[in-house]
Protein backbone atom coordinates (compact mmCIF):
# COMPACT_ATOMS: atom_id res chain seq x y z
CA UNK A 1 0.00 0.00 0.00
CA UNK A 2 1.36 3.34 -1.13
CA UNK A 3 1.93 6.41 1.73
CA UNK A 4 -0.30 8.43 2.39
CA UNK A 5 -0.27 11.54 0.43
CA UNK A 6 1.48 14.41 2.96
CA UNK A 7 -1.55 16.96 2.01
CA UNK A 8 -4.01 14.58 3.09
CA UNK A 9 -3.11 14.85 6.56
CA UNK A 10 -1.69 18.03 6.89
CA UNK A 11 -4.21 20.95 7.78
CA UNK A 12 -2.92 24.10 6.33
CA UNK A 13 -2.17 27.35 8.33
CA UNK A 14 -2.35 31.40 7.55
CA UNK A 15 1.76 31.32 8.00
CA UNK A 16 4.17 29.41 5.72
CA UNK A 17 3.64 26.53 7.94
CA UNK A 18 1.85 23.40 8.11
CA UNK A 19 0.64 21.01 11.14
CA UNK A 20 0.90 17.40 11.32
CA UNK A 21 -0.33 15.16 14.24
CA UNK A 22 2.36 13.05 15.35
CA UNK A 23 0.06 10.00 14.65
CA UNK A 24 -0.87 10.56 11.45
CA UNK A 25 3.07 11.24 10.85
CA UNK A 26 4.19 7.39 11.90
CA UNK A 27 5.91 5.76 9.42
CA UNK A 28 5.54 9.02 6.80
CA UNK A 29 7.87 11.37 7.98
CA UNK A 30 9.70 11.05 4.84
CA UNK A 31 6.75 12.25 3.49
CA UNK A 32 6.57 15.78 5.99
CA UNK A 33 10.47 16.39 5.32
CA UNK A 34 9.95 16.45 1.55
CA UNK A 35 6.71 18.40 1.88
CA UNK A 36 8.62 21.04 3.89
CA UNK A 37 11.36 21.09 1.53
CA UNK A 38 8.99 21.90 -1.31
CA UNK A 39 6.56 23.78 -0.05
CA UNK A 40 9.83 26.04 1.99
CA UNK A 41 7.81 25.82 4.74
CA UNK A 42 7.88 25.01 8.66
CA UNK A 43 6.28 21.38 9.22
CA UNK A 44 5.24 21.58 13.22
CA UNK A 45 4.49 17.94 14.82
CA UNK A 46 1.46 18.11 17.16
CA UNK A 47 0.50 16.03 20.11
CA UNK A 48 -2.90 16.67 21.04
CA UNK A 49 -2.85 19.76 18.73
CA UNK A 50 0.09 20.89 21.05
CA UNK A 51 3.00 21.86 18.78
CA UNK A 52 6.07 19.01 19.95
CA UNK A 53 8.45 19.60 17.31
CA UNK A 54 9.27 21.26 13.90
CA UNK A 55 11.12 20.55 10.70
CA UNK A 56 12.47 23.35 9.39
CA UNK A 57 13.89 24.12 5.79
CA UNK A 58 18.02 23.62 6.13
CA UNK A 59 18.75 26.99 4.88
CA UNK A 60 16.10 29.04 7.21
CA UNK A 61 17.28 27.20 10.26
CA UNK A 62 19.88 29.46 11.07
CA UNK A 63 17.44 31.95 12.33
CA UNK A 64 16.01 29.45 14.65
CA UNK A 65 19.28 29.14 16.46
CA UNK A 66 19.14 30.72 20.45
CA UNK A 67 21.66 33.31 19.29
CA UNK A 68 19.29 34.43 16.73
CA UNK A 69 16.19 34.16 18.50
CA UNK A 70 17.79 36.40 21.18
CA UNK A 71 18.90 39.24 18.72
CA UNK A 72 15.24 38.94 17.29
CA UNK A 73 13.82 39.58 21.21
CA UNK A 74 16.49 42.19 21.98
CA UNK A 75 15.60 44.23 18.68
CA UNK A 76 11.83 43.88 19.49
CA UNK A 77 12.30 45.28 23.19
CA UNK A 78 14.39 48.08 21.53
CA UNK A 79 11.38 48.67 19.38
CA UNK A 80 9.11 48.54 22.14
CA UNK A 81 10.94 51.17 24.39
CA UNK A 82 11.73 53.13 21.44
CA UNK A 83 15.89 52.86 21.23
CA UNK A 84 15.50 53.25 17.62
CA UNK A 85 16.89 55.95 14.84
CA UNK A 86 14.69 56.51 11.80
CA UNK A 87 17.13 57.78 8.77
CA UNK A 88 15.64 59.55 5.76
CA UNK A 89 18.00 58.16 3.19
CA UNK A 90 20.22 54.72 3.27
CA UNK A 91 23.05 57.07 3.06
CA UNK A 92 22.01 58.91 6.13
CA UNK A 93 22.03 55.72 7.58
CA UNK A 94 25.47 54.29 6.82
CA UNK A 95 26.89 57.81 7.80
CA UNK A 96 25.48 57.01 10.86
CA UNK A 97 26.78 53.98 11.52
CA UNK A 98 30.51 55.53 10.29
CA UNK A 99 30.61 58.42 12.76
CA UNK A 100 29.51 55.55 15.29
CA UNK A 101 32.21 53.00 14.28
CA UNK A 102 34.53 56.03 13.99
CA UNK A 103 35.19 55.26 10.46
CA UNK A 104 33.55 58.79 9.81
CA UNK A 105 35.26 60.25 6.13
CA UNK A 106 34.32 63.56 7.09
Amino acid sequence: MPPTQVTTYTHGMGENAFEVPLDEADGHLPDVISAAAERNAIAYLTDHGRRVAAIVPADEAWYWTSGWQSAEAEADADTREGRVRTFDSTDDMFAEIDAVRGDDPR
